[in-house]
Parts: structure tokens; C-alpha cells; sequence
């Protein structure tokens, strides 16, 4: 294993790294800002052999494997050793995970030998998830309140996107407070190049919901079942894997349309011409996919519960609800097909460019 100039190396990161361009968020989080951060630094990014179907033990322990180059910077594929071998070797300064997995509980064990700060990004609590949401089993669900304890106490800085999952870590958890710093989520600039014009013509009745329909906590049950009572005249559009599409009626192939998902720039074309994002959920840290619509001119209508709410109303206009009240929700979806409500632009969206969020929000405490 031959990385040139490994002791120029400040940063490294750990996560998920996707070469495809259709990204779940923490697999678009980890994504940019390893990219933005390697266009200024010598940087390195680290994934574990994750799928154990695939990969067997010796890889999981001793293998290594280049996945790709960024910016003259590597993407390795690393054993558990080699691992910690080549953090004992290179020696950084910060170690940022950028989204959780339970092999990332190793990486706390380069303290005992080298004194590198970690940091670590709060897509999710996991143990929350778990216990409302998922259908893990219990030596599962048991590994993961293990590594999320101690991810949450042995973490020097935890990155947090909303007030509201800040809430629920201390629910389970007793952290020390001064280790949390909030963050946000970027969108990428096809969005923000869209974001430019909001006078596109838009589809009349036209609302899109993004996310998985089978996951309870994202709220499209309580949405078809909102929009099927009442007497509007609606369309949605659901963006989701085509392997969950067939989970859709055929009775109402006229007013819900199935779409795939979609690569960034194919997708603000897609939503330019949308009037409507629903995202009517009961547990969302951070939804990039709100963002990205609202910089394509889309009017937003939120729940409390999702963490995106508290930032998205200093930017632009929006409806915010209670998760479960279809009254309200109902109502606010008519308010705007009817042009009662219209969408305005209060603050600068090219705050959540990928470079704004690294330079705003981690930067400072990489520099530490």
C-alpha cells in the first residue's frame, strides 16, 4: 500500500463513498464534502468491505482495494487492520465519519495509540430508528446502541442538523453539550443553477413526495390517505426506487405517478416545473431532497418533525405542520394549488452549496 506523501494528510474520512450519482443523503453528504474538501487538501476517503454476502473475512480484516481518485485524492476499500495500520501510519489530525456503520466502533481504538480528534455527523439516531422504526433483530439492534454509545461519548465533535435530533440524543444519551455543532445539508449546483429562475412555468395541482414509501417515518401513508378524502383536484408525483412502485394501486395510476430515481441534474430539471414538495413525516433529521426542490422554485409544506423545517422558513416561504394533522395538511396543499399562497425567496440559497457548508461548518473546527 503506497499513498505518497501520507504525512501531508490532515483530514481523512470515513464513510460510504457511491460512484453512482443517485445517492441516498448520508451517502450524498459523505460524497461532496470529501470531493469539495479534496479540491483545496490532500485528503484520503475510507469504506470498509461492508456487504457481508460479498465479502468474506480475510477481506474484512486484511484486504484492500482502490475504488477511485478525486481530485488526486484516493478512495480506498480497507480490512479492519489495514485499516488502523494506515491511520497509525498517516497520523491525521481529524478523523471525520460522515455517516454511521457499526464497523466505524474500530476507529475509536487509533486513541489509544495516536491522539487524533473525531468527529463524527448525526444523520440519524440509530437506536430511536431502531426502536420505532425497524425491524432489526435483537442482537442488532443490541450492537447498535454498543457502537452508538460509543460513537456519542468518545466523539470529539458531533455535527448535528436539527434542533429537533439534538432533542432525541439526549433521550437515550447524557453527552457533554459543547461537543455538538450544527450543521446543514448542501444541494448541488444543477439545483442551485435552477434555483436562479423560480418563474418557470408550473404544472397546475402538481405535488411531489420523495422518499420511501414503505419507511413509516417518511409520512406517505398519512398523505395518500389526506389527498384521497378530499375533494381537490391533485396529482403526485413519488420519486422512489421502481422496486417499490408496484406498492401503488393500479386504481390510481390517473393521480399518483411513479418515478424512478433520478441523477442531480436530471432531477432539477424534473422539479422546475413542480409547484408542490410534501415531506409530511414523523422523523427526518435533515431531507436534502426538500432543499433541492425549493431551489427549483417548489413551494415546501413541512412537519415540525422533520429537522429541515427549522432552517428552510429563513429562506423562503413555507407551510409547516403537525405530523398527523390532515386537516391542516389538507388545507395548506389546497392553499397553494389555489394560489393563495405563493412561493418567495427571503434568503440566499447559495448558502447550501457543498463549498459553503465545508467552508462554514467544518472547516473551522478542522483548523482547530
Amino acid at each position: 500500500m503506497s499513498i505518497s506523501g501520507n504525512n501531508k494528510i490532515r483530514v481523512v474520512y470515513f464513510g460510504i463513498y457511491n460512484k453512482s450519482d443517485i445517492l441516498t443523503g448520508p451517502e450524498k453528504v459523505c460524497k461532496r464534502v470529501f470531493e469539495e474538501y479534496s479540491k483545496i487538501y490532500k485528503s484520503l476517503f475510507i469504506q470498509y468491505f461492508q456487504d457481508g454476502k460479498k465479502y468474506g473475512v480475510i477481506k474484512k480484516l486484511f484486504g484492500y482495494e482502490k475504488t477511485t481518485e478525486i481530485n488526486g485524492n484516493e478512495v480506498l476499500r480497507l480490512g479492519l487492520f489495514r485499516m488502523l495500520y494506515l491511520m497509525a501510519k498517516i497520523n491525521p489530525q481529524v478523523i471525520h465519519i460522515l455517516c454511521y456503520s457499526r464497523y466505524t466502533i474500530f476507529i475509536y481504538l487509533i486513541k489509544i495509540f495516536r491522539k487524533p480528534k473525531i468527529y463524527y455527523n448525526l444523520n440519524g439516531i440509530i437506536r430511536h430508528e431502531n426502536k420505532y422504526y425497524g425491524s432489526e433483530d435483537l442482537i442488532t439492534v443490541f450492537k447498535d446502541i454498543m457502537v452508538e454509545n460509543v460513537i456519542i461519548y468518545f466523539s470529539d465533535r458531533i455535527f448535528y442538523l436539527s434542533e429537533f435530533s439534538k432533542k432525541i440524543v439526549y433521550l437515550y444519551y447524557s453527552p457533554d453539550s459543547g461537543k455538538f455543532s450544527k450543521t446543514i445539508n448542501g444541494i448541488d449546483t444543477c439545483f442551485l443553477e435552477s434555483g436562479l429562475n423560480h418563474n418557470s412555468l408550473k404544472e397546475i395541482n402538481s405535488i411531489v413526495f420523495i422518499g420511501n414509501i414503505k419507511k413509516e417515518e417518511k409520512g406517505f401513508g398519512l398523505l395518500f390517505e389526506s389527498l384521497s378524502k378530499c375533494n381537490l383536484n391533485w396529482k403526485l408525483y413519488v420519486i422512489d426506487s421502481i422496486n417499490n412502485h408496484q406498492l401503488i394501486s393500479s386504481d390510481y395510476s390517473d393521480k399518483i405517478i411513479m418515478v424512478d430515481k433520478m441523477p442531480p441534474i436530471k432531477m432539477a430539471e424534473f422539479l422546475k416545473n413542480k409547484k408542490v414538495i410534501v415531506s409530511p413525516g414523523k422523523y427526518d433529521t435533515f431531507n436534502i431532497s426538500v432543499v433541492e426542490a425549493v431551489s427549483c422554485g417548489m413551494y415546501p409544506i413541512l412537519t415540525k418533525q422533520t429537522g429541515v423545517s427549522e432552517i428552510i422558513r429563513d429562506f423562503v416561504s413555507a407551510s409547516i405542520t403537525d405530523y398527523g394533522d390532515s386537516k391542516t395538511l389538507i388545507k395548506c396543499i389546497s392553499d397553494v394549488l389555489n394560489d393563495k399562497l405563493d412561493f418567495e425567496l427571503f434568503g440566499d440559497l447559495r448558502l447550501f452549496s457543498w463549498k459553503k457548508v465545508l467552508m462554514n461548518y467544518y472547516m473551522p473546527y478542522y483548523e482547530q
